[in-house]
């Protein structure tokens, strides 16, 4: 889950939400309601957010006040049971983002270069937008009027990062102190007494919250005395920019850590232990419930597990089970590029950063050798032309954040441009880039530069790949 720049603009908003847009013989058209206008309240009701709005809908006449060009103004919605108001909001959130009070000494957002998309740089900790968009929260700063709305409007589930079950090894990780780490996981468990669900992300670093550490979080996670509603658990590694292999951090109050980046040997051990968890889980609750991260496997040269054993992919934004499912799906790549395709041969390149550039090869040899040869129908002639396309990865590597972020999503729009003419594509050959390099729009790349500018800047097709 992404949010859009605007949406992550710092400091407080004005009251009520921006109206973007009014759908055409909508009940907000017909009550008189115009993009520009700002809701304020809906059947008495204030409104700070989106979730807000959904929660007071109903069918009916209802009243609402709005603003329109510093005038106050009352105008009545009238909803049929089942119909949609037709109303776009510009934001999700009326009152502003909530910012993180932690200082994580692992947060990728402190190790960010500048000149970056602005939108990147603030670190968010709004449980609103972890139940809108899966973005994970501390709930360590939540009051307890929040805790009674959460648990009023249903807004399950949550995505929640725990790091640790102990306080005082949760405290060091995120740069608080032990009473907030501590009562961050007293949140928690309310939340789930009250019927909140929960998916949990513990961010692995090796030393610190690995071994004895991560079976007790596990453990203590799934025993459903002390959590209940635990929905799963997925681990992925510590990212780390800094070119040296250790790195001293100041925690905060719960002192220094030292962190380093995970090794193959850290993550072999890892999968060990998580493949014999799973074996428990699922003899017990018939499913995995705590899941690796693609990284530790195509970081220790391990298969990745197949795509059933992920149980419907509770962590996939996460990067947990992307890489099966991208094995599972690579199939169909050629069907779907057959319109586009502008001459019976040429290259397709798929764009991967170098932690992936295994697998992208191993799927590009199968197409090639299975032919990769697709129908393509000519609108309004009926005729089939034969598509023989040769299918090969570009490996981009890393040059906003350095060679030890290998990650294909964070690959910048000008490392690929330069990439691909490197490649030599031409006019007619496909560069194919991941969803995952660009913000939820699809426009724009982390280091500010447009997909349409990357189209214009090379001789070959431009694709986003299919999501």
């Amino acid at each position: 889950m992404r949010v859009s720049t605007d949406e992550l603009k710092q400091g407080p908003r004005e009251r009520g939400g921006l109206i973007a847009s009014v759908a055409a013989d909508s009940p907000a058209e017909r009550a008189g309601i115009l993009a520009g206008d700002r809701v304020l309240t809906l059947g008495g009701h204030g409104l700070r957010d989106v979730i807000d709005y959904q929660f007071q809908l109903e069918p009916g006449v209802q009243e609402l006040e709005l603003e329109r060009r510093g005038e106050l103004l009352g105008l009545r919605l009238d909803l049929g049971s089942g119909e949609e108001p037709g109303i776009a909001f510009a934001e999700t959130l009326f009152d502003g983002v909530r910012r993180c009070r932690c200082h994580c000494p692992f947060c990728f957002v402190g190790q960010l270069p500048p000149g970056l998309r602005p939108s990147v740089y603030l670190k968010d900790d709004d449980y609103r937008l972890s139940f809108l968009h899966g973005n994970f929260t501390t709930l360590n700063n939540v009051s307890g009027e929040d805790m009674e709305r959460i648990a009023g409007q249903r807004l399950s589930p949550l995505y929640v990062s725990l790091h640790a079950a102990d306080p005082q090894v949760r405290a060091a990780l995120m740069g608080c102190s032990r009473e907030t780490a501590a009562a961050g996981i007293d949140n928690l468990r309310r939340l789930e007494e009250s019927g909140i669900k929960a998916h949990i992300q513990i961010v692995l670093c090796p030393g610190i919250n690995d071994g004895d550490v991560l079976a007790q979080t596990v453990a203590a996670l799934a025993d459903r005395d002390i959590h209940p509603g635990i929905a799963s658990v997925g681990v992925v590694p510590v990212a780390l920019a800094d070119e040296s292999v250790d790195r001293d951090f100041n925690a905060g109050p719960a002192g220094r850590i030292t962190l380093r980046r995970v090794t193959a040997a850290d993550c072999e051990a890892v999968l060990a232990a998580i493949g014999s968890w799973q074996a428990q889980f699922r003899r017990g609750r018939g499913r995995g419930f705590v899941y690796a991260a693609d990284e530790f496997y195509l970081r220790a040269g391990r298969e990745l597990p197949p795509p059933e054993s992920y149980d419907g992919f509770p962590q996939f934004e996460n990067g947990i089970g992307i890489g099966a499912t991208f094995l599972q799906e690579a199939g169909g790549i050629p069907v779907q590029l057959a319109q586009a395709i502008r001459r019976p041969s040429g290259r397709v390149m798929m764009v991967t950063g170098t932690l992936a550039a295994p697998l992208v090869e191993r799927v590009c040899r199968s197409l090639n050798r299975s032919g990769a040869v697709t129908d393509r129908t000519e609108t309004g002639r009926g005729r089939r032309d034969r598509l023989d396309v040769e299918y090969s990865p570009l490996v981009a590597e890393n040059r906003l954040f350095g060679p030890y972020v290998t990650v294909t999503g964070l690959l910048g729009g000008n490392e690929i441009t330069e990439a691909a003419r490197a490649a030599g594509l031409s006019a007619g050959d496909m560069l194919l880039i991941p969803y995952c390099c660009l913000e939820s729009s699809g426009r724009m790349f982390l280091d500010g530069v447009t997909i349409r500018e990357v189209d214009e800047g090379l001789e070959c097709m431009v694709r986003l790949a299919p999501p």
